[in-house]
Formats: C-alpha cells, sequence, structure tokens
C-alpha cells in the first residue's frame, strides 16, 4: 500500500511524530549519521537531497543503518522514487557537513557550488536543472520552499539570490527556533509543505514573526500547522513524499 511518508529526525519531539501519525502519515525516524556534528547528526537536509522522484544519500550512511534504509527502499519504491548514493563521506566540521544541503525550487538548485558534493552538480546537469550558486552552505536548512515559485527565509543572502530568480521570498527575524547547542535554528528546518499545508515541529505562533509567516502561506494557499505545543524546533525539516 502506498503511504504519505514524512522523513523527520528520529530525535523529534514525540508529540510532532505522533500529530504525523494522527495526520495519517507515516514517519520515517532518520538515525545519526557518526560523521556529522550531534546537533544536526540526524537532519533531514543533512542527510537527503531530493529533486523530483529521486532521494540522494551518503553510501557510507547508508552502510551504518543498513535495516533502517532497507525499510526506506521498500517504501520509497512504493512511493515511486528512486535513490541514489554518493561516495563522499561526509565531516562534521563545515564544509564537509553540508554536501548533501541544496534547495531546490522548480528547476534551479541553489547551493554553494564550491562545497556541496558533485555528484549533486552532476545529478542537476542530467536531470536539466539550472544551478545557482550562493554564498550560504546550509541553503535547505535556512529557506523554507512553500511552493516552487514562492519560499519564506531569515537570511537576507539567500533572499536576494532567491528573488534574482524571480522567486516570492517573505524575510522573517532570526531566532524564535531552538537548535541546541547553537544560538538559534532556521525556518527551513522547523517544517515542511505537504500539498496545502506547512507543518511546523512545535507552536508556529510561538515565533515573533508568526504574522507574516502565516500571510506568506495564505499567499500560496497554504495553512499553518503546529506539531505540538512546544517552542519551534529546527530538526532539518520534514521531507514529505506522496
Amino acid at each position: 500500500m502506498k503511504r504519505m511518508l514524512a522523513f523527520i529526525d528520529e530525535r523529534a519531539p514525540r508529540d510532532a511524530v505522533s500529530a504525523l501519525v494522527l495526520r495519517g502519515f507515516y514517519p520515517v525516524l532518520l538515525p545519526p549519521y557518526s560523521a556529522l556534528g550531534g546537533a544536526v547528526a540526524s537532519h533531514t537536509d543533512m542527510l537527503i537531497f531530493r529533486a523530483g522522484g529521486t532521494l540522494i544519500f551518503h553510501a557510507d550512511y547508508c552502510c551504518e543503518h543498513e535495516e533502517r534504509v532497507k525499510l526506506i527502499r521498500e517504501l520509497t519504491k512504493d512511493a515511486g522514487l528512486a535513490l541514489r548514493f554518493i561516495s563522499e563521506r561526509a565531516e562534521s566540521k563545515y564544509p564537509r557537513d553540508a554536501l548533501l544541503n541544496a534547495l531546490v525550487m522548480g528547476n534551479t538548485v541553489f547551493c554553494k557550488t564550491d562545497t556541496v558534493a558533485p555528484a549533486i552538480l552532476e545529478y542537476a546537469e542530467a536531470a536539466g536543472l539550472r544551478t545557482v550558486h550562493v554564498n550560504q552552505g546550509y541553503p535547505a536548512c535556512t529557506v523554507l520552499k512553500l511552493s516552487d515559485t514562492a519560499a519564506i527565509t531569515s537570511d537576507r543572502g539567500m533572499a536576494r539570490a532567491l528573488e534574482g530568480e524571480g522567486i516570492r521570498t517573505t524575510l522573517i527575524s532570526e531566532g524564535g527556533i531552538a537548535l541546541p547547542p547553537y544560538e538559534h535554528g532556521f525556518i527551513g528546518g522547523a517544517g515542511g509543505v505537504f500539498r496545502d499545508t506547512v507543518y511546523f515541529v512545535g507552536k508556529i505562533e510561538s515565533h515573533p514573526s508568526y504574522n507574516i509567516i502565516r500571510k506568506a502561506a495564505e499567499r500560496e494557499g497554504l495553512a499553518t500547522v503546529s506539531l505540538g505545543s512546544g517552542g519551534l524546533l529546527d530538526v532539518g525539516g520534514i521531507l514529505f513524499t506522496d
């Protein structure tokens, strides 16, 4: 049976995971990758690059978690998705921790081209996707993609890059999102979009820019849903499949 999948850090709050289940999703809990720093070792945007029907993982991450990846392979096959793997091993320090951290908006991939894995650039070229260089090494974390043509971010550099490519971009204030032990996390790591809804890990109303975020979502025909009652938490985002 085809399931609605929600890839998420296995350390995400239990109430958020339970809320996903209650809404009909099958949570795919991602275990930590030993090569990455502890705070982001299970973050979706550090472990998976998705473009269209393809999911790209680190090969040695899959070796570390063979049983979990076996399940992922079965689930994604049912969802009509293909898995690919890169041989480059990540490291705990930037930029080697961000090899898969790239943002796809329509037919454009935003990434720091000199630090992202070469396999991402090769895949983009083979798939006919444009590549736009940005100075931000974590574009998928700092930007919440609302649609192929609209996004939210607190990163001014990313906002300029997105707007330069015709993306409707809403700039919000920094902070209001936890990512221990760092000062704060980012909006792209705190949620994800599925069909007509933006789901947030924690209470979106707690963010200082809540009204701006809600209005930006509404302009795209999206409702906002909080997965839990605590403050927003950066878990590397939620990657949904249908």
